[in-house]
């Protein structure tokens, strides 16, 4: 009796112990299923010809765009992107561990708050003024002492200030680019196609003009530090599938 006892007694505390098991291994599987549904945010700004809305579509589209688009239906991970001013696409990613943010330039003092996704283009770096300085004005030390307007928030302002330039910023472009047509502001800086695109949506071209670029930067996908590194390396292999196949290459030359 006391045999047959022992036996019940180990037999229910095995099935006990399967049993905790059983659910353990499905908490942890729906946990992981949860996680695998998770939707990434994608933020990003208005940065002709890199990322921008279409007109006739609605969606945001662009050099840069549709490879991290394209890049996201590859790794089948669900993602919602957004346009927004940088300063606040930037800080988004940087303080959400579920967010990534383009196009996004490396710097010694971003990389410890995000992940790097790309290259996923080059973009260069221009210097916009009035057109009687066209072809006189051909280099940063040419205007040491002048007032330079940019976007708050990107990467040129610390790169002129650390030259000690004069920089004044603003929150969008398109107010440093007015600023230079009345007089308030020598130069606007920005990305020389956007710089461009600027100019000719707003009717510029007789008070702001091109007159040099200065600096040429990839911009990458960056993605909080947080983010899993499994989703990184799955998003990273995407990126590398659509250089093998010639993707990449086709979305660059569509602009």
């Amino acid at each position: 009796m006391c045999i047959e006892k022992y036996i019940q007694t180990k037999s229910y505390k095995i099935l006990l112990g399967i049993g905790l098991i059983a659910i353990f291994f499905g908490f942890t599987m729906n946990s992981w299923a949860q996680n695998q549904r998770q939707t990434i945010q994608i933020t990003t700004e208005f940065n002709y010809p890199y990322n921008f809305l279409d007109k006739d579509t609605g969606a945001i589209s662009g050099r840069a765009a549709d490879k991290v688009h394209e890049i996201f239906k590859r790794s089948q991970i669900p993602y919602r992107m957004q346009i927004m001013s940088w300063n606040r696409a930037f800080e988004m990613a940087r303080s959400n561990a579920d967010t990534c943010v383009f196009s996004t330039s490396k710097s010694g003092d971003r990389e410890q708050f995000f992940q790097w996704i790309g290259p996923v283009a080059v973009g260069h770096w221009a210097m916009f003024g009035s057109p009687d300085k066209l072809g006189k004005i051909t280099k940063l030390e040419d205007i040491k002492q002048s007032r330079i307007g940019t976007q708050f928030g990107t990467i040129g302002v610390a790169y002129l200030k650390e030259r000690h330039f004069q920089v004044v910023t603003s929150t969008e472009s398109i107010t440093t680019f007015k600023n230079v047509a009345v007089g308030r502001l020598d130069y606007a800086t920005t990305g020389d196609y956007h710089g461009r695109k600027i100019i000719k949506d707003n009717q510029l071209g007789d008070k702001v003009v091109w007159l040099f670029n200065f600096n040429t930067t990839n911009y990458y996908l960056a993605c909080n530090a947080q983010m899993p590194t499994e989703i990184i390396s799955i998003l990273n292999t995407s990126l590398r599938e659509l250089k093998t196949d010639g993707t990449f290459e086709k979305i660059d030359n569509r602009y």
